[in-house]
């Protein structure tokens, strides 16, 4: 019955490839990557992603066939990461760490608030060598390998008709939040009521009042166009969003080394592309949300930060040992 849950919630989340192999009039082996993610075409990381499609078909020379599916097309990032724990349609995934962390709750750190000082910072623990044994670990304990890390955008309140300042202000506020324990948690600390809400109903909550406002990086509020039912942006700067492209380990260790280079240089170059397109739209992006006619407000953030300590002190027992002195002493 689980098998049959599972297959029928296949089609799946935030950025995925499956593997399969298969054979040709040349009996040589052809590998099929199917590429989804929960973003449209039209995302600021749209490029990055259909050039990693675009980069494993040229590289390959025909003994790769990939293609991309955006906006959900093939289901919800949740679903995505079950099939890549359980070694199901031979997954490869690009999901975020909120929903990685429920095999792994080490994971739950790249969503504790304030944890990284700034994006490069993020970036040179998660691609460096200060991360490899946590890598290595999920590996072997989720069957989860990650491949690289990008940057996915800082995570900024918005609302309504709000001068939002310092957590008081945010008393009684429903926050849509991400459907996991640490993201509620955050939510509680920035002062708020927490409501999780799934992302692709978060507009519509909006627009009739189920949540008050939300928190996501730029690139999200303008592609879901979250300006038309918000007029307020609140730059709390709270999470340093990141992506982690992953897929499982028993396929990646089955790829042939030719196909596993192939696949690792596509991922490196869509990490750089996706980060890169990310922070240098960043300020054009908080033009553009002024110009759709936001109100920009930068709060008292050391008020934020202060409250979201204790998100960190609650949930890092729960991550590997010494990890997070391990973050701090790494260098940008």
């Amino acid at each position: 019955m689980f098998k049959k849950v599972l297959l029928i919630s296949v089609l799946a989340s935030i950025c995925v490839l499956s593997v399969f192999a298969g054979g040709n009039t040349d009996d040589q082996e052809v590998y099929t990557f199917r590429f989804a993610t929960n973003q449209p075409a039209s995302h600021v990381v749209g490029p990055a992603y259909q050039g990693l499609v675009d980069e494993l078909n040229e590289r390959g020379g025909g003994r790769i066939k990939a293609t991309a599916y955006f906006s959900e097309q093939l289901g919800n990032e949740k679903e995505m990461v079950d099939m890549i724990a359980n070694d199901i349609n031979d997954i490869i995934g690009s999901p975020g760490p909120s929903a990685l962390a429920v095999y792994f709750p080490t994971l739950g750190l790249f969503d504790a608030p304030y944890i990284f000082r700034s994006p490069e910072h993020a970036l040179a623990f998660a691609n460096g060598p200060a991360s490899d044994e946590m890598w290595d670990k999920m590996a072997e304990e989720t069957n989860i390998r990650v491949l690289g890390t990008y940057y996915f955008g800082t995570r900024h309140l918005t609302c309504n008709n709000i001068d939002v300042m310092t957590p008081e202000d945010l008393k009684g506020f429903k926050l849509r939040v991400i459907d996991s324990p640490i993201s509620i948690a955050t939510g509680k600390a920035l002062g708020a009521n927490p409501t999780p809400l799934a992302y692709g109903e978060l507009y519509l909550g909006l627009q009739q009042g189920v949540v008050d406002g939300q928190e996501n990086p730029l690139a999200n509020i303008i592609a879901m166009k979250f300006y038309e039912v918000q007029n307020r942006l609140i730059l709390t700067g709270h999470v340093t969003a990141v992506v982690c492209f992953a897929m499982p380990e028993s396929k990646w260790q089955s790829l042939p080394d030719d196909i596993k280079q192939i696949v690792q240089t596509a991922v490196d170059n869509a990490v750089v592309n996706a980060s890169k397109a990310i922070s240098d739209s960043e300020e054009e992006m908080m033009r553009e949300l002024q110009n759709e006619g936001m109100k920009i407000l930068t709060p008292d953030v050391e008020s934020f930060r202060t409250n979201a300590q204790s998100v960190i002190d609650e949930f890092s027992p729960q991550w590997m040992d010494g990890i997070y002195d391990v973050i701090q002493s790494v260098q940008e």
